[in-house]
């Protein structure tokens, strides 16, 4: 099993977005995917064609069973939602835990979608997952970046450049510096799109929405990052 956890450096970098449409783009090139959003906004689902009205979640069901909450959306993809109860940090640590139980082969993506508060420590990740912090290219994650020390940890957090505009020197001069300066800068990175922004008005992501736009490149180039990094990790 390939454990995935995404995570903002803060909010609104657009995590979930990411994580949509690299689970489409997983499935779409023949991958078996589940996604599982542990963030009480519980905004995953609407990415995936799911009734926008539909708050059901693992958060809210009896024994937050799996099976109930699951649904599959038109691409393959199967996502259990957060739905509109609470959950606690144990709650979600146990969610985590679950997976490990889960019928399914060594080649299975499982991705969560974590709360920007996340880390490694916090959510009891294991010495085989990955964890990506999603960053922008501005002023405000520069900053927060210079505040967090990225140490040599048993889990180590990847940084992935998400609406990257090549046009603005600012954002060019922020990656340059931080791929000089920090260990685990992700040598693919996320353009801006707008098709990001309006796919979600079609329950859609953007990765199916314009075949031919350079962010289908970009997820193309994150898989196959993804899939060289599990290959070095594997005995």
């Amino acid at each position: 099993m390939r454990r995935l956890f995404l995570s903002g450096l803060k909010g609104g970098v657009g995590t979930t977005t990411i994580l949509a449409n690299l689970a489409t783009a997983l499935v779409q090139a023949g991958e078996s995917v589940t996604c599982i959003d542990l963030d009480s906004k519980n905004e995953l689902r609407l990415h995936f064609a799911h009734a926008w009205d539909n708050a059901t979640g693992w958060s809210n069901l009896a024994e937050r069973a799996f099976d109930e909450a699951a649904f599959v959306d038109q691409d393959g993809v199967k996502f259990i939602p957060h739905g509109h109860g609470d959950s606690s940090l144990s709650e979600k640590q146990r969610m985590i835990k679950t997976t490990r139980n889960l019928d399914c082969n060594e080649d299975e993506w499982v991705l969560f979608d974590l709360p920007s508060y996340a880390s490694a420590e916090s959510f009891e990740l294991q010495h085989d997952d990955v964890l990506v912090r999603v960053v922008n290219c501005d002023v405000n994650c520069h900053s927060l970046i210079n505040q967090r020390v990225f140490q040599q940890t048993t889990i180590p957090e990847y940084l992935l450049i998400n609406r990257f505009n090549g046009a603005v020197d600012i954002e060019v001069e922020i990656a340059r510096m931080w791929r000089q300066k920090l260990p685990r800068v992700l040598p693919v990175f996320v353009h801006q799109d707008e098709i990001l922004k309006e796919a979600l008005a079609y329950k859609n992501v953007g990765y199916n929405c314009a075949p031919y736009s350079v962010i289908k490149d970009d997820f193309q180039a994150l898989i196959s990052w993804l899939q060289m990094h599990y290959a070095k990790a594997s005995p």
